[in-house]
This record gives structure tokens, sequence and C-alpha cells, in this order.
């Protein structure tokens, strides 16, 4: 036997028992927390009112960092008692009582949501005072952390509260008779100004008259005092015209004084009244504030109320938390092609992935296989035919042409600053299966993937390996062999992608500005 026909199959199998190795190793990794190793555990239980998204061995973090796991999830009474493994050498304090219900400074562990997809976790406080928690102790501090249901619940407490406020603001402003006295009031206002400015109007002339003759008279009293007495005659006669001469003028203007005094009592007397029911009006509104002050009404328990304002400030910190969660959230849109060599068709896959943090994805591809879906159907069949078997065993294979979807959750670990290894499991186009990922050098730049499903489609199951190199930040290259340990199957591909992140398409808009209709 040749040399060269010995070295396939041992590559393949070299490359078989790496994959294999890869995911023994991946599968150990991702069901243990490597962080902890050979530290002693203590052991803890508490309660919750609810603990969905929580299982067994889900994760307990202490400021982002991995400290336990949770042991056990059963039922105890009317709540759920959870049995925690903490690290030995983290102290947990009991905290002091306090009337409230909760222990003052002790520690605290409350469920979070570390994902928008559902991902929980238990988040740890030791505390600060009180007696040191023994192995087997109970967390009495457990707090509830807030999902986006309970936050869009408390939303709609918010909208009735003020739905209510706005009511009753309107019954008291926007009724028929406040509407009736505040127009009454603008009128008699109205009126008297009109009125007021008829009279001034009227009587100018004659006013103007009387100030010249009151100045002539004060000029002819000084000029007939400075002449002497033997003027005085003179004056006499001059001042006898002048009272005559007053009493004509004043005797002319009477009759409009005597009526512009009338108007002015009748403006005085509505003007008086408008005053009465504005004096009625402020009354009423006073009464209202004192209620409001004293925390009567929907609108005095909104202003003091503490607990109102506390829940607000509480939804703003639920809300700011869930949007800088999905703000941290990385997208990656990625587009490629394979052209495979035997089959000369080409494969195209298209592929969103979400990345919480660096060490976690999830991923989810639209794939367009020339290979199609492929049906297996064996079915008995009995017939009266004499020429035939009277049963025999009919198998029916059916290719059909439509796209298949991969949904993919994956992990990774940084064991060197040049190596990263990870691996993956979920649906493989629209079959189970797992992966491992090799990343190289600092930037992840040269990637040997590979990936195990479809494992009923044939005689083995189906194994694609290939790597690829990102020469540029957003465009690679890549090639590899697909369904590898079946021969009759066997394909070689060469193929090509592109990558953007959501930092990308944040630079892409920038640049060429938002299309409007």
């Amino acid at each position: 036997m040749k040399l060269a026909e010995v070295m396939t199959p041992f590559k393949v199998g070299l490359l078989v028992i790496a994959g294999v190795a890869a995911t023994v190793f991946m599968v150990t990794t991702l069901s243990g927390d490597s962080s902890m190793g050979d530290t002693p555990m203590k052991h803890y239980y508490t309660h919750f009112d609810d603990v969905t998204g929580l299982a067994v061995r889900s994760r307990i973090q202490m400021a982002g960092i991995p400290v336990g796991t949770i042991d056990a999830i059963r039922l105890d009474g009317n709540r759920a008692r959870v049995d925690v493994s903490v690290r030995g050498d983290i102290v947990l304090y009991e905290g002091i009582p306090a009337p409230a219900g909760m222990d003052v400074n002790g520690a605290t562990i409350a469920k979070k949501q570390a994902s928008i997809i559902g991902d929980y976790y238990l988040e740890l406080t030791p505390g600060t005072e009180g007696r040191v928690l023994e192995d087997g102790d109970r967390i009495a501090n457990t707090i509830k952390g807030a999902g986006p249901e309970e936050l869009f619940d408390r939303l709609n407490e918010i909208t009735r509260d003020i739905e209510a406020v706005t009511g009753s603001l309107a019954g008291v402003f926007g009724g028929d008779e406040a509407q009736q006295g505040i127009q009454q009031m603008l009128h008699d206002l109205q009126n008297m100004v009109a009125t007021l400015n008829l009279f001034v109007t009227t009587n100018s002339p004659k006013l103007d008259q009387l100030v010249n003759d009151a100045a002539n008279v004060g000029r002819d009293v000084s000029f007939l005092t400075a002449r002497g007495s033997e003027s005085i005659d003179t004056i006499l006669r001059d001042t006898e015209a002048i009272v005559q001469e007053v009493r004509y003028i004043i005797g002319q203007s009477t009759t409009d004084v005597q009526a512009g005094l009338g108007t002015m009592q009748g403006t005085l007397s509505r003007l008086q009244r408008t005053l009465d029911s504005l004096n009625y009006s402020l009354q009423n509104v006073q009464d209202i504030t004192e209620k409001i002050n004293e925390g009567e009404g929907t609108v005095g328990e909104l202003i003091n109320n503490p607990t109102i304002a506390y829940r607000t400030e509480q939804i703003l910190e639920d809300a700011g938390d869930f949007v800088n969660r999905v703000t941290r959230l990385r997208t990656i849109v990625e587009l490629r092609s394979e052209y495979h060599l035997q089959n000369q068709q080409l494969k195209n896959v298209f592929g969103l992935r979400l990345e919480p943090n660096d060490d976690k994805y999830y991923m989810f591809e639209f794939v367009d296989d020339f290979r199609g879906s492929t049906s297996v159907v064996t079915e008995r069949v009995n017939t009266t035919d004499s020429s035939e078997d009277p049963l025999y065993q009919e198998t029916r294979t059916t290719t059909t042409d439509e796209f298949k979807f991969s949904l993919l959750l994956g992990r990774s670990f940084q064991l060197a600053d040049w190596l990263r290894l990870g691996g993956r499991f979920g649906i493989i186009e629209s079959t189970g299966g797992i992966g491992a990922t090799v990343g190289l050098f600092p930037d992840r730049r040269l990637e040997v993937q590979a990936d195990l499903f479809d494992f009923s489609a044939a005689e083995n199951p189906r194994l694609r390996a290939w790597g690829s190199y990102r020469f540029l930040e957003f465009a690679y290259i890549s090639g590899g062999i697909d369904d590898v340990i079946n021969p009759d199957r066997r394909d070689y591909f060469i193929g090509a992608g592109i990558r953007f992140d959501d930092e990308d398409l944040k630079a892409l808009l920038t640049t060429t500005g938002v299309p409007t209709p």
C-alpha cells in the first residue's frame, strides 16, 4: 500500500480525534465553573417568590465575577427554596434586624437577567455587619429584580394615576358654573372700563374749560393785587362777572355730571358683585390648595405621597438598567458564499450574531443550500398481485429545494493572547448539532471551525471542517471539506464573505446618510 493512500484516511481520523477532543473539552468547561477550581465551598439556602429562569448549576456572581453555583431548587411551602454553594473565602454577614423586614447591612441575593432573551443568574453581596453566616445558614435578604413585564406593569400603574389626576382637575376647573362665573366677571370688567371711558370722553372739553378759567382767575387776582387799592372796585366787578360765568358753566354741566355719577355708581355696583364672585372663587381655590397640602384626593396623594416618587425613581432605574443591557449588546451581520467543487454549486448564508459579551454569543443563520432537505420514508405494502410478494417494503427518498436555518448558543474562552477556544450547540441547517472553533492570533484573524450535525441523513453524521482568514476588518476568505466521513457525499469548497458589526453600520449611515422617501 502506498503512503499517499494511507495519509488521507490518517488525516481524516486525526481531524475527527481533534474535533472530539475539542468537543469534550468544551462540554467539560461549560459544565463547570473554571474560575473556582479546588476552592472549598460553603453551602447556604434562601427563599424566592419566583425562580423563573433559574436552573441547577446557574452561576452566582459578585461584582461580575462567578463565585458559586445553584445546587438545588425545590418547593418549600408556597415559596421556592434555592440551595447555593459559595466560595469559602467569601465571608457573608447576617446583618442587623430592622422593622421593615430586611436585615440592614446584611448579605443580599438577587435574581437578575443577564440578557433580553431570559438568561438569569444570582447576584450576591456579602454585607458588612452582624453575625457571620456559617455553613448551612439562610440568607434572609432576597431582592426581586425587575424584568420587562414588571416594568411595563409599573408604567401602566403610573399612567392610570395620571389619568385620575387630570380627570379631577377637569372636574374642578372645567365645570359649567366655573366657566360662567369667569365669563361674567370678564364681562362686568369690560362694562366698567367702557363706562369710565365714555364719561371721560364726554366731559373732557368742559373739564378743560374749568381748568383754563381757574388759571385766568389766578392771573387776574395777581394783577389786581399788584395794582393796589385803587383797583378794588374794578376787581370786584371783574370778580362778580367771573362768578356769574362760573355759575353759568356749572349750571350747564350739572345735568351731565349727575348722569356721569349715576353711570359710575352702577358700574361700581357691578364691580362689587364681580369682586364678590372673584372672592368666592379664590376661597374655593384656597380650600382645594389646603386639601392638596393635607394629602386629600388624587392630586394630594400624587404630590405628598413619597411612595409614588420612590416608585417612579425605581422604574427609571430599572429602565436605565434594561436600556444599558440592550445598548451593550453587539450585533454582527454576516453574508458569505461557498462554491462546492464536486457539485459545482453555490451555497449562500446570511447570518446574524448577537454578543452580550466577549465570552458568549447567539447566532442565527439563513441558509440557501443546493442540497435541499432530504427525507427518507419506508412503507410496508400488502399486494394481491400473484406475481409479486404479498408483503414487501418500499423506501422512498425525497429531496426538496427549501431554505434551512441555524440557531446556536456559543461560548468561548481566551486561553492565551494568541489562542481562543470556543464551542456551540443548537440547530445547524435545520438539524441538531454541535461545533467547535479555534481562533489564532490576538485578533482571531485566522479561525479553524468544525460542525457535526445531520445524524440521520446518511450512514455517518455530517462533519464539516473549514478555515477562514480575515484579510480586512470586514472581509475574509474560507475553504474546507463538507461531509468528511461519508465518502460518497464528500465535497470540497472555497468561499468568501463580508461581516459588519453595529459600529460599522453606524459609521456607514453617518457617511452616506439615512435614505428618506
